[in-house]
């Protein structure tokens, strides 16, 4: 599985086709862009909003050193949730004590770079509210939304997206002029992947220009004209289209002109398309985000449309372009464009069935996340993980039925009552959320109710809501003890004991006693193992804090074994934590840099904030026994960053002992400098440099020494780690913003970075290795 970091550098999708004409409206867009900060492409559906953004964004990316980030709003119903998508968009790690408006504005108040909102209209009020304080706190971000109505905010320019021209068969065209056209080059573009070798001739010339200017020069109507070049030829095609859109006219009055053309034409692929083609298309926009074949043969087939039918007919609607392909991790997934989608969405409506298919949707993701649970501790624990990041969105969907639709709340519960799943995902945040709105739906008495109780307390715990834990843990225990049911029981003592490890030394010791009844039911119930094993850390770490290291040595390896044995690997680094955090106890810092370094590099793979915290916080202090009183420096100062987001900090009384050490080696004024060199780094940053690894080289001319940096862009370095922006270094320096803006690309150029966080990190580790 990728890397956060590897993942972060691919922000674009891969274009499948060419990109054609446009030429005038990519340099307006980037013209508005040297005057506003904000540009809302706007249009009817179909006419190539997205496909502008994204090829616009591409041409613009060396103007944004931070990157360019594509956030897809087609899928997202809630419009609470926007924030939290942006986030995971950005590939931002969750901060649990900060709304995540403030965490989002925190993260991009000194980065430059570009954020495409696509297809924001169904939220344009709740979009156009969180876009104004983003741009208010950080100056140098750059939105391009994609809609069809506009925002009506301060600062926003609206550009009209228009269908590509189109030539009037009426002219008197030049033969071999037409071409000169977009809408007849995007044709003949398309028509030639279908048909190999075709091209716009002095034979076919007349009958492509009528088909354009027929179809309005709307692109997503010309795609789905161009398939039918597969069964007819384009004379064929134009004749055709010219008796259909007479047919439809009388029945769509109620439309735009250009809207019923793209409507006729969606209505004609949809005719052409055989019954069992047709339920597919209107069944499978039940799903958000993409889909699997396994999903779509349990979602979707019955006697009407039965399993074996369902991958030759799936390859029929890609071969129609209906749906389009994409692999990701190895697996194939199938999407569909918003337009299509919609379309068949309504037709599902019509069907009667909408609601029967939306059940269906439901119940298999509600099925994925039992499997998952049940598979979790295994050797494929982190293809789980990325299968699940996969299926958020399908996730969020089933979840939104469950607490839209009566009755259906109590699933909703036991979909969302998996913190292994929230915890390693790095959404808390959204958890509490879906669990808050089903505890208020579904009060009655259940097991549902009781599992949901202890999760929420159980997360309130890592974000610092000590009034939630303490009562919520209560509540569950009480429900579970009435019901009379033992896994609950157990997860509620597993969750109070929790609570009293976090109260201060005097409430230590009570929390041993209530882990080991928990452990003990935990046994007894065969729960899955990520409770039990999650419970051993705890364990383990509250015998460290009371000094009982034997016990807690026995404890670790236990965790370790079972975790090593079953192939599990999240709680594993938990387990190589508390060994590296016992070797350090017992004077080894060597040994316990090794066992960490192990940890970071699993943590990587999943989002899991505290047990970044809790590692780098560790391997600050060994860096302190160490003598590297610098590197200590920097990590307690990358840690400082990642325990204020996460709002309940752990280990502060165990950090000031090591703390002193590193402060009395260096100085005050040393330390302290670097102490705020570290809170500069970002949580990935901070990673990199905990795990040593080597700072980009210079890139070096073929038989030449490497690229040097002058004085001043080394100064203008120093500046972008320190966090500045180009017009608080342009203002620093008393230069231009264009010189500042100069300087800043010679040094990602010289030093072959892409982003100013590699700058910030380079210059880090120099400044720790000159120490």
């Amino acid at each position: 599985m990728a890397s956060r970091s590897a993942k972060a550098a691919r922000t674009l999708p891969a274009d499948l086709t060419s990109f054609v004409g446009r030429r005038h409206d990519l340099v307006a867009v980037r013209r508005l862009f040297s005057v506003t900060r904000l540009v809302t492409l706007t249009g009817m559906g179909g006419v190539g909003k997205t496909r502008l953004a994204l090829q616009a964004a591409g041409e613009m990316r060396r103007a944004f050193p931070d990157g360019v980030f594509l956030v897809e709003l087609a899928s997202l119903k809630d419009p609470h949730l926007l924030p939290q998508t942006l986030i995971d968009a950005l590939d931002v790690h969750e901060q649990p004590a900060l709304d995540p408006v403030t965490a989002l504005c925190e993260h991009l108040e000194r980065r430059t770079l570009l954020l495409i909102l696509d297809n924001c209209e169904h939220l344009v009020e709740a979009t156009a509210d969180l876009v104004d304080p983003v741009l208010r706190a950080a100056p140098d971000v750059r939105i391009l939304a994609t809609s069809r109505h506009a925002m009506r905010i301060a600062g926003e320019h609206i550009y009209p997206v228009p269908p590509l021209l189109a030539p009037d068969p009426g002219d008197s065209l030049k033969p071999g002029t037409a071409s000169r056209y977009p809408s007849v080059a995007l044709f003949a573009d398309r028509a030639a992947a279908v048909v190999p070798g075709f091209a716009t001739t002095p034979e076919n010339e007349a009958a492509v220009v009528r088909l354009c200017h027929r179809l309005e020069g709307i692109p997503l109507a010309i795609e789905l004209a161009a398939v039918r070049l597969r069964v007819l030829t384009v004379d064929e095609l134009a004749g055709r289209l010219d008796d259909r859109f007479q047919l439809l006219q009388e029945g769509n009055r109620n439309l735009p002109e250009r809207h019923r053309t793209l409507q006729s034409l969606i209505d004609w692929s949809y005719d052409l398309c055989t019954p069992i083609e047709q339920l597919l298309w209107a069944r499978s926009s039940v799903f958000a985000g993409g889909f699997t074949g396994d999903a779509l043969e349990a979602v979707c087939t019955d006697d009407l449309l039965p399993g074996p039918a369902v991958l030759d007919t799936l390859a029929r609607l890609v071969d129609k372009s209906i749906l389009i392909r994409e692999e990701h991790g190895g697996h194939a997934r199938f999407r569909m464009l918003d337009t299509l989608r919609e379309y068949g969405h309504a037709r599902l409506a019509e069907t009667g069935d909408d609601a029967l298919i939306a059940r269906r949707h439901r119940d298999w993701y509600a099925r994925l996340i039992e499997t998952a649970g049940r598979e979790w501790v295994g050797p494929h624990q982190e293809d789980w993980a990325a299968r699940l990041q996969r299926e958020h969105a399908n996730l969020r969907h089933a979840l939104e039925y469950c607490m839209s639709i009566p009755g259906e709340a109590r699933v909703g519960l036991r979909m969302a009552a998996v913190p292994w799943f929230w915890g390693a995902m790095d959404h808390l945040t959204e958890a509490r959320l879906w669990l808050d709105r089903g505890l208020a739906l579904d009060r009655e008495p259940s097991h549902e109710r009781a599992w949901a109780l202890a999760t929420t307390a159980y997360i309130a715990a890592f974000q610092g809501d000590h009034a939630t834990l303490s009562a919520l843990s209560e509540q569950a225990r009480d429900l579970a003890v009435e019901l009379d049911d033992l896994p609950a029981l157990a997860f509620a003592n597993h969750v109070l004991g929790f609570r009293q490890s976090l109260g201060g030394s005097a409430r230590l010791a009570t929390a041993i006693p209530l882990f080991g009844e928990a452990l003990a039911q935990y046994a007894r119930t065969g729960l899955e193992a990520q409770y039990a094993q999650s419970l051993l850390v705890e364990l383990a770490a509250t015998h460290i804090m009371l000094h009982e290291f034997d016990r807690a040595a026995e404890v670790a390896d236990e965790l370790y074994d079972q975790c090593a044995s079953a192939g599990e690997r999240w709680n594993l680094s938990y387990a190589l934590w508390l060994r590296g955090l016992l070797s350090l106890v017992h004077d080894d810092p060597e040994n316990a840099e090794r066992r960490l370094f192990e940890a970071l590099q699993i943590k990587r793979v999943f989002r899991d904030n505290l047990g970044l915290a809790l590692t780098l916080e560790v391997l600050a202090w060994t860096a302190a026994v160490k003598g590297e009183a610098e590197r200590a420096a920097v990590l307690l100062g990358g840690t400082d960053r990642i325990w204020r987001t996460l709002g309940a900090r752990q280990l502060r009384r165990k950090r000031e002992r090591y703390e002193a050490a590193a402060r009395a080696g260096l100085g005050d004024d040393r330390f302290d400098a670097a102490l705020a060199r570290g809170s500069a780094l970002s949580i990935e940053e901070t990673l990199a440099f905990g795990l040593r690894e080597p700072r980009p080289e210079p890139p070096a001319e073929p038989g030449g020494p490497a690229v040097r940096l002058t004085p001043r862009e080394q100064e203008v370095a120093a500046l972008v780690a320190e966090g500045m922006s180009n017009k608080e270094i342009a203002a620093k320096l008393v230069i231009s913003l264009r010189t500042a803006e100069g300087h800043v690309e010679k040094v990602l150029s010289k030093q072959g970075f892409k982003t100013r966080a590699q700058i910030a990190t380079w210059v880090t580790q120099r400044q720790a290795d000159r120490a």
